[in-house]
């Protein structure tokens, strides 16, 4: 192979605007060192060798008909790689020149084989784009970029009115295509009455468009990505390949698993400054000493000659059957949060019947209570007449009584007198 061209083997094939800015960052910084990149066809049955290969979650449990070609042998460079904490038979990477994770618990993975496996941020930390100009949106009016998929309103169920709340005008932002987000976002009530809703761009376009919001809701790894690297203010509704990313930066407080803390975070977005200059120079510092040393290995691989073709990985899937899969990945993920809101729904159907019945049960001890109240007053009624009668009764006697008194007090000794002689008169 040429020192000066590079090949590049990352999932060109998928609809993932990740991977293809990968690819596209991967192109951009090599162009800079005078490498002429080259994606390689992870379907051709031949692959050029040295490889540079990344892009994505391409580690993964053997046996998966795609990712499994981006298991190619030799003398290959493994860059910034998405692995799985359950990725197996990983031992033909001990063959490989360089062998790097984008994060610290992903390539604790690749440890197990390679134990000098480094971190490396992913490409799209450098990537570059020319600006594009949004429908609709004014120079340096607040604006804030959303983007989500099922899995975000299975995690969140008042999701949408929690965003509906934020006054600011909206940029709805499809950006996972493979995963149709678009139509996803579409059917959500959504209050559009200040939004904007983009059709379908291309991952430089997107980057462009990420840099200009003011802060984004993503449920995406690389849109939080294009935040961060732009320095924009971003919330990540939580994946573990996310917080992954993120807890490497010290930044693990912009993921959110809940409505609470959705609510929080955007409240802090709107209180707080956030700056990511230091993180983002580090990490850019990073990739391009990465790519350096990717050049440098290139310049002195000798084990190939120029244009040398190795076997591909074997495979059962071509594109059309990978097409099929991903539209049964998209049917499957909406199914499940269909399922889940179908069981919440018929949860709060229960609650409320529950509720009824037991409002129901309130109001008839509500109807005893009133008959026993309506029953305890009228015999209170009837006792305090009683007690009138008895009251009426004990003033006359007390009445009689100190006319007796009186009279005592005005003639004690005539009253005397009449009794003696009363007494002797028997």
């Amino acid at each position: 192979m040429s020192a000066r061209r590079a090949h590049l083997l990352f999932d060109s094939i998928s609809e993932n605007t990740g991977d293809i800015a990968i690819g596209l960052a991967s192109a951009q910084i090599l162009s800079e060192r005078g490498i002429a990149p080259h994606v390689a066809d992870p379907f051709l049955p031949n692959l050029p060798r040295p490889l540079i290969v990344g892009g994505g979650d391409l580690l993964r449990v053997k046996g998966d008909p795609f990712y499994d070609l981006f298991r190619p042998k030799g003398h290959n460079i493994l860059n910034a790689a998405g692995v799985w904490s359950k990725a197996d038979d990983l031992g033909y990477l001990t063959d490989y020149s360089f062998v790097s994770g984008r994060t610290e618990r992903e390539t604790e993975v690749l440890r197990k084989w390679v134990p000098e496996a480094e971190v490396v941020p992913c490409t799209t930390t450098i990537l570059r784009s020319e600006h594009f100009a949004i429908p609709g949106l004014e120079p340096g009016e607040p604006v804030i970029g959303i983007q989500l998929v099922p899995h975000s309103l299975r995690l969140i169920e008042d999701l949408v009115p929690i965003l509906n709340a934020i006054p600011y005008k909206k940029v709805f932002i499809p950006f996972t295509h493979y995963n149709a987000d678009e139509s996803f976002m579409k059917t959500l009530p959504f209050d559009r009455t200040n939004s904007i809703f983009l059709d379908r761009l291309s991952p430089l376009e997107l980057h462009s468009v990420i840099g200009q919001m003011s802060r984004v809701v993503a449920s995406s790894l690389h849109i939080s990505i294009f935040s961060y690297s732009q320095n924009v203010p971003f919330i990540s509704i939580h994946q573990d390949k996310i917080s992954n990313y993120f807890e490497d930066r010290k930044l693990q407080e912009h993921i959110v698993q809940t409505g609470p803390e959705l609510e929080t975070m955007i409240k802090r977005l709107d209180s707080e400054e956030f700056d990511f200059s230091t993180e983002i120079a580090a990490d850019r510092s990073t990739v391009e000493s990465a790519f350096d040393r990717y050049v440098e290995i290139l310049a002195h691989d000798s084990t190939v000659e120029p244009g040398t073709a190795f076997l591909a990985p074997k495979t059962t899937i071509d594109r059309d059957a990978l097409k099929r899969l991903h539209a049964a990945d998209i049917v499957s993920d909406r199914d499940i949060t269909l399922g889940l809101l179908e069981a919440r729904r018929v949860a709060l159907r229960a609650e409320k019947n529950a509720q009824a019945s037991a409002l129901e049960l309130l109001s008839a001890d509500n109807a005893h209570l009133q008959e026993r109240t309506a029953h305890l007053q009228t015999e209170l009624e009837d006792r305090i007449a009683e007690i009138t009668v008895l009251q009426a009764g004990l003033a006359r006697v007390l009445g009689a009584w100190d006319q007796r008194v009186k009279r005592l007090l005005r003639h004690p000794l005539r009253v005397v007198r009449n009794r003696l002689a009363f007494r002797r008169a028997d």
